[in-house]
């Protein structure tokens, strides 16, 4: 059976049961199998892989989810794709494996973009993962890993460190975070232990960098002068599920501005409050949770208003496409900007492409890791 996946050209046929000591030879079978089927008369048929891409999940419902983007992140970046349960439920006995291959049409042929394999183990045998991945990867080919637990990375203890040891590049999300002051303080520490061996990449740092580069670009001191240097006030409302994205936002915003933190303090169930202190005054930061919608920044209000002065620029999203400048709450002229959201099989396969370190995304990262330490004082 033939799948075809979402808006990509993607194809794959149904994942087939291996013992986990014939993946190997079972991937070589798949392949043959494909190139005879598909490579007769003039037909090519091309094998592209550019990286390893080791996947964790901890339940087969994210694994379930993930599975519906892989063809999106390998048309783009061809890779061989390890898909880890680490909480699953084998068809028999405490660890199994599945394989499959993606392809694509090309002009003159096939290209054969992914070979697929997964294993799916009980919680008592998680540890064996990291083993069972090392023995797979393709060996001179960079490794990442796409740790895509909802567990903030060090939390989960030796399978993340294990894991993270084959890979020279690790990313995480923590949209969805439990304790985002825990999971930002360990992180910030893991990441700093490393010094700087591999690149760590938070997903939440490309997907609002829409935001970023909106406000760089409308509070540019030529575009509105004197409004970084007379701020002291923000107002920020997310949907459910973004308070750690917001967090690193603010620790963006801290870091540029060389705010230091002075105190933080949660308020309610659904709103806390920092204090920052840049040379010339305090800089108060609200932050309030939505009731509902997605895990995104909705809301946006900078104040620098001062006596016998008003300034103030409000941005609320209104759509998948759109951020707008609200005019009641501004004192800038009304206007549109165009800042999509983009899926998270975007943000993986363009991360896949950039193996260079970010200096502004590590010191945002540190400054998120202070902020948190001033809300647990």
């Amino acid at each position: 059976m033939t799948l075809k996946n979402g808006a990509s050209n993607v194809v794959t046929q149904a994942s087939e049961r291996v013992s986990i000591a014939h993946i190997e030879s079972g991937l070589g079978m798949l392949w043959a199998q494909f190139n005879q089927a598909n490579s007769g008369g003039h037909t090519v048929v091309m094998r592209a892989c550019m990286s390893n891409l080791i996947i964790y999940c901890d339940t087969p419902q994210e694994a379930e989810i993930i599975s519906q983007e892989i063809a999106a992140i390998v048309d783009v970046h061809p890779a061989r794709i390890l898909l880890l349960v680490g909480n699953g439920k084998p068809s028999e006995g405490t660890i199994e494996a599945r394989i499959a291959i993606y392809y694509t049409a090309l002009d003159d042929g096939w290209q054969v973009c992914a070979e697929r394999i997964d294993v799916i183990s009980t919680a008592a045998v998680t540890g064996r993962l990291p083993s069972v991945a090392r023995s797979l990867l393709v060996g001179d080919l960079p490794t990442t890993l796409w740790w895509a637990s909802q567990r903030p990375p060090p939390t989960a203890g030796e399978v993340f460190f294990q894991l993270a040891e084959l890979a020279n590049q690790i990313i995480y999300d923590n949209v969805g975070w439990l304790n985002p002051a825990q999971g930002v303080a360990a992180m910030t520490r893991w990441v700093a232990a490393q010094q700087h061996t591999q690149i760590v990449y938070n997903l939440a740092w490309r997907r609002f960098a829409g935001w970023r580069k909106l406000i760089s670009q409308v509070l540019d001191p030529q575009a509105a002068p004197g409004a970084l240097h007379a701020l002291h006030t923000i107002e920020i409302a997310h949907g459910p599920h973004a308070l750690p994205m917001t967090w690193l936002f603010t620790g963006w915003l801290a870091s540029q501005l060389k705010w230091q933190p002075v105190d933080g303090k949660r308020l309610s169930d659904s709103e806390l409050v920092w204090r920052f202190r840049n040379n010339h005054q305090d800089i108060k930061i609200h932050v309030r949770r939505l009731p509902k919608g997605n895990p995104l920044i909705y809301h946006l209000l900078f104040d620098w208003s001062k006596p016998g002065h008003a300034g103030r620029i409000c941005f609320e999203r209104l759509d998948n496409e759109r951020i707008g400048i609200v005019e009641a709450l501004s004192t800038v002229p009304p206007r549109a900007f165009s800042v999509h959201v983009p899926e998270r099989s975007t943000l993986v396969s363009a991360q896949l492409a950039q193996r260079n370190r970010d200096k502004i995304f590590e010191n945002a990262l540190k400054a998120s890791n202070a902020m948190s330490a001033v809300f647990q004082q």
